[in-house]
């Protein structure tokens, strides 16, 4: 398959066909679109929340800062159509709970005067920096708080009369040029994102609440027709958390919710989301569960990009790697999620930008079965597996041109240019 980037005439049907294209698009659809090509990661960061903002039929939070992982922006600009409820620690929520209302109302109506969709750093945080964040967040949930607040400037000008400042107008966290940051810094960053959260929660309150009541309505519905409770749909989640990543859950926030196909149509049924986030080393772990039987329909984890694109090769070197990608997708299936079978065609899937000479940062993997179903396995191009999901071939061909053609709409309308991408088969 091939697609050439042509512009579309305003107002016509193919414009409304791809926008609603893009409303039907799940967490890992958006995620392996923005991973697909070769996009700078703040850019990818923005592209998914400005997609999500316009997703008015389900989306009531319109923006959280860019240093929370992809899966979490999604699920904050409310792509999933349902409330950011994580089971936090007692101490922070308490430390949440105690701001005064002036200050949580002046923290959300910063976010939406903010310049820019996304938060942003000056830099990226130093190797050590990071092992350090993932230390202090876990302390931080154990109540280990700054002492001190964050200094917040209004210019470019003010912003460069510090080290270390959060320059309001445009969302951008202002690092030390020449040393690393402080433990006293770290803390800091991290308790004034956790703010921001809350207040968008704060700001939302209602809706949440409204949104909490009919799905408690719903689960009804579900355990009296015969399905799992959300009780047994966590447990079914956090034995697979340790089956597949060797992870019990401790030290992240879990999050659990009710989700209607309608909401997510490429999953096809009715699920609970259940996750987990590390905040502190962003990562975190996406399991959808059928609330009807209780299989897993699909899982997510979505980590540092940097990992990915330290093993992504040249357009030249790609498809010698395919064949033992493909063992390893297979191995994935077997070892991690026990699933076996014979299957009536294996293929391989990753895109080709031609006008940059670049390939995506993942390789899907489609394993079909004589009954149609199949099982989607997304890796990295060293062979780890960053997704899975029960489709069919039909359904996840659909949504990978669907893919192509997000991708293609940032192009155009981001960077004013035109691309070649190509999906290349196997």
């Amino acid at each position: 398959m091939c697609a050439a980037a042509d512009r579309a005439e305003e107002g016509t049907d193919e414009d409304e066909r791809e926008e609603e294209g893009r409303r039907h698009m799940n967490i890992t659809d958006l995620k392996h679109a923005v991973n697909g090509i070769d996009f700078e990661e703040e850019k990818q960061r923005q592209m998914i929340q400005e997609i999500g903002a316009k997703k008015k039929t389900h989306g009531y939070m319109r923006t959280l800062r860019a240093a929370a992982a992809v899966a979490v922006c999604i699920v904050a600009v409310g792509i999933l159509g349902v409330p950011v409820r994580a089971v936090v620690s007692s101490l922070v929520q308490e430390r949440m709970e105690s701001l005064p209302e002036d200050e949580v109302a002046q923290i959300a109506e910063q976010i939406q005067n903010q310049q820019t969709e996304a938060n942003s750093s000056t830099r990226e945080y130093t190797k050590e920096e990071k092992a350090r964040r993932g230390e202090l967040y876990a302390k931080y949930l154990d109540g280990l708080f700054p002492t001190g607040e964050l200094t917040m400037v209004d210019s470019e000008e003010e912003a460069k009369e510090h080290e270390f400042c959060f320059l309001t107008t445009t969302g951008v966290f202002y690092l030390p040029a020449n040393r690393e940051l402080t433990d006293e810094e770290i803390l800091q960053k991290i308790d004034f994102e956790r703010k921001q959260d809350y207040a968008l929660q704060e700001q939302n309150a209602e809706e949440i609440a409204r949104r909490e009541a009919e799905e408690k309505e719903q689960i009804k519905e579900v355990v009296a027709s015969g399905g799992i409770t959300e009780e047994q749909a966590v447990e079914t989640a956090t034995g697979y958390l340790q089956q597949v990543f060797g992870l019990d859950g401790s030290g992240m926030e879990l999050n659990h919710y009710y989700n209607e196909s309608a909401v997510e149509p490429v999953i096809d049924a009715d699920t609970y989301c259940v996750n987990w986030s590390d905040y502190g080393n962003y990562r975190y772990y996406y399991f959808h569960i059928d609330a009807s039987d209780g299989t897993l329909r699909s899982l997510s984890y979505s980590h540092d990009m940097q990992e990915a694109e330290a093993v992504r090769p040249a357009v030249s070197e790609a498809s010698g790697k395919i064949a033992g990608i493909k063992r390893q997708a297979q191995n994935f299936l077997e070892e991690k999620l026990k699933i076996r079978g014979s299957y009536k065609e294996v293929k391989s899937y990753y895109r080709v930008n031609v006008t940059d000479k670049t390939v995506s940062r993942l390789v899907d993997v489609l394993f079909v079965e004589e009954d149609g179903t199949a099982y989607l396995v997304a890796c990295r191009w060293n062979g780890e597996a960053d997704d899975f999901s029960v489709t069919t071939k039909e359904d996840y061909e659909k949504q990978l041109r669907e893919e192509v053609r997000l991708n293609m709409y940032y192009y155009e309308t981001r960077e004013e240019r035109e691309v070649e991408i190509e999906i290349v088969e196997n």
